[in-house]
């Protein structure tokens, strides 16, 4: 073969296997080719069902999409936002400028505040409801929402897309379910008034039969007779506490609730509301005690009125579920920075405990406990559903630990503000600082609370349960030349009584240079007689106040006399009978029953006494005549108390060298409200239906 025909075979053979090669490829090309149009196919199928779900949705939902091209101000939406309308699609304006003329003129400039927003970058999307107008004229409600789709290198917005929904149908059931609600506040405040009008309605008779009883339990009765006196006193007085709630409630319910904020004592509240209840207390044979930290400031600014409600309803409380032990009302303080002051209110008892079932509904309205324990116990379910609306609406916070048959601890946390004016170290601590005191005291609490005392105070302060190893310990001390120098022995110590131990101390040379404080329960007091005879210069009652513990402490430690001697009470003892004078008084008040609870017991204590039957007929009388004490119903017709008062003061201003008569308040409201509104008609002081004879003594003191 030559070599010029076996060259032109290997060509051929070379031009062979690049045509097979290039075969090969053009059948993996081809493959591939086949796989990309299955795949293309299969997203075709998928976009296209894609769409038709939103196509579906967008329909089935009256939606319609919307996309604004931000630089021409063309926008581009799909049909159903004209068919919502009742339009074609060619009817409706392409502009976003006149697509923003069809909203309701009143929705307008709302809708373009939020889209501003939007686009300046304050808010991450656009939402906006507003009226638009149909094709038949009339305005239907839709809701618009949308967002920067794109925007450019500066990031000023390019594109904006979003939806339209219709939401007139909602609309119209929000307005009918607002329309509802506020029919259904008004019903509410109909029945509140209602009830708060026929709550006056028996709160006037009932006044009257728990004054006449008061004054019929000054006549010689029986002992029959007065154990059913009694009764009837107790049992019209619950159904004033029900009748009081019901009214505090329909306030309430009513939105007539308010608070007023001034310079007040936390120390005055607290004491005020345990001593309040201290009979009460006797009544049950139990103990109600106090504790108020030395470390509270002497004021500060908040509402007492409201605080006095809510400490008065958790104790009074606390004392109709405790049948033995002691009703505890504490206040401690907590902080404080440069504008407020932070307290803990505890009210603890050793009542019958709440369950657990129980706690779930303890401040709902109208609702009881349901235990066998608590069904004996009366009450309309108010009291701490009341408690709770007024400590939410001091932002303060509550806390409640109770074990079923241990008793109760309500705990509450409130913010007042600082009153800097007032505020002053405690100069007890100054004067007793050092002081070397023993507490003999069986009962832990009572020497507990006790001896917080004294450690604030920064006294040397020890506690003994037991009284003979207490003789002991204070013998011991004065072998060593550190004798205690004030020993507070409680009276009740069982095997041996305050005064026998005190007698014990005064006759052993060694240790009667200590000196005695003698601390008793009203269930079980000491005459002064009995304390002088055991040589212990000073005697102290529970429930402790703070101004009478430091009296008292001061005056077993010295020679001088800072108070009352004795168990009496600051304020409690009634002027010398050769101060007391013969009053003429003018009483104002319109109901017949009232009237003759007021005069007979005016009557009795021997005053002269003149009945004007409204605020008018007063204002003539006391133009006329001349008083020392005006009784001033607030409520009358013609002119009511306020009014009558504030013509007296114009009269008292015209006239030259009249003193100022004192003017006191009768009135069965005790709301900061109405206290506000007496003093500012010039009022000097008030007292509340039914008036106690307690509390009329106290007014007439002041003027003998």
């Amino acid at each position: 073969m030559s070599e010029e025909l076996q060259r032109k075979i290997q060509e051929l053979e070379k031009e062979n296997r690049i045509l097979k090669e290039a075969t090969r490829r053009w059948e993996q090309i081809q493959k591939l080719y086949e796989e990309s149009n299955d795949q293309l196919r299969d997203a075709e199928r998928t976009l296209s069902q894609a769409n038709d779900r939103l196509e579906l949705s967008i329909e089935a939902g009256n939606i319609a999409c919307w996309d604004w091209d931000y630089k021409t101000g063309k926008v581009f939406y799909t049909e159903n936002r004209a068919s919502l309308l009742g339009y074609q699609s060619k009817e409706l304006p392409k502009s976003f400028g006149e697509l923003t003329k069809m909203i309701h003129p009143d929705d307008y400039d709302s809708a373009m505040e939020k889209l501003n927003l939007h686009l300046k970058g304050d808010c991450p999307w656009y939402e906006a409801e507003f009226r638009l107008q149909n094709k038949s004229g009339e305005w239907k409600w839709f809701l618009d929402k949308g967002k920067i789709s794109e925007r450019d290198i500066l990031g000023n917005p390019i594109r904006v897309a979003g939806v339209l929904f219709e939401m007139d149908a909602r609309k119209n059931n929000e307005k009918d379910l607002k329309d509802a609600m506020l029919k259904s506040d008004a019903d509410n405040r109909s029945k509140s008034l209602f009830l708060a009008s026929m709550s006056h309605e028996i709160y006037t008779p009932m006044a009257g039969v728990i004054g006449m009883a008061q004054i019929l339990k000054q006549s010689k009765l029986s002992q029959e007779q007065s154990e059913y006196l009694d009764v009837i006193t107790k049992s019209a007085t619950n159904l004033m506490s029900i009748l009081n709630d019901i009214l505090e409630y329909s306030k309430i319910e009513a939105g007539k609730v308010e608070f007023h904020d001034k310079p007040f004592s936390i120390h005055q509240v607290v004491e005020e509301v345990a001593s309040s209840l201290a009979d009460r207390a006797i009544e049950k044979n139990i103990e109600i005690l106090s504790f108020l930290d030395p470390y509270l400031p002497n004021e500060a600014v908040g509402d007492p009125v409201r605080l006095r409600q809510v400490l008065k309803i958790f104790t009074d409380n606390a004392l109709k579920f405790t049948e033995k032990g002691e009703v505890r009302v504490e206040a401690e303080f907590v902080e404080w920075d440069d504008e407020m002051v932070r307290v803990r209110f505890n009210i603890i008892d050793t009542g019958i405990g709440i369950s657990e079932a129980g706690m779930k509904k303890l401040f709902s309205s109208f609702s009881k406990q349901d235990s066998p324990e608590s069904k004996k116990y009366s009450g309309g379910g108010l009291g701490l559903a009341i408690a709770k609306h007024l400590i939410d609406r001091m932002n303060g916070l509550i806390k409640v630990d109770s074990v079923p048959g241990s008793g109760t601890t309500f705990s509450i946390l409130l913010d007042f503000d600082r009153y800097k004016d007032s505020e002053a170290p405690d100069g007890m601590k100054d004067i007793i600082k050092g002081l070397k005191v023993l507490i003999i005291d069986p009962q832990p609490l009572h020497a507990g609370l006790l001896g917080n005392y004294f450690e604030r105070w920064n006294c040397e302060v020890e506690i003994s349960h037991d009284p003979h190893v207490a003789l002991l310990q204070i013998r011991h001390q004065a072998e060593i030349k550190r004798p205690y120098q004030l020993l507070v022995v409680e009276q009740n110590m069982g095997v041996i009584n305050g005064l026998q131990f005190a007698d014990l101390v005064k006759k052993d040379p060694l240790i009667r240079q200590s000196e005695i404080l003698l601390t008793s329960s009203r269930l079980a007091p000491v005459s002064s007689a009995e304390m002088t005879e055991a040589g212990i210069k000073a005697g102290l009652i529970r429930p402790y106040t703070l101004s009478r513990l430091k009296n008292r402490i001061l005056e077993a430690v010295s020679m001088e006399k800072t108070g009352i001697s004795g168990f009496g009470q600051e304020g409690e003892t009634e002027p010398p009978v050769s101060r007391k004078k013969v009053l003429n008084i003018l009483l104002a008040e319109d109901n017949l029953i009232n009237q003759k609870v007021a005069l007979v017991t005016l009557e009795k204590i021997g005053h002269r006494t003149d009945l004007a039957e409204n605020g008018k007929i007063a204002v003539e009388m006391f133009s006329r005549n001349v008083y020392d004490l005006v009784l001033m119903d607030i409520f009358m017709p013609e002119m009511d108390g306020l009014e009558a008062t504030r013509e007296i003061r114009a009269i008292e201003s015209a006239a030259k060298n009249r003193e100022p008569v004192y003017i006191c308040a009768i009135t069965a409201n005790t709301s900061s409200e109405d206290e506000e509104k007496c003093f500012s008609a010039g009022m000097n002081g008030y007292i509340t239906k039914p008036f106690k004879l307690e509390e009329l003594n106290r007014v007439l003191s002041l003027l003998y």
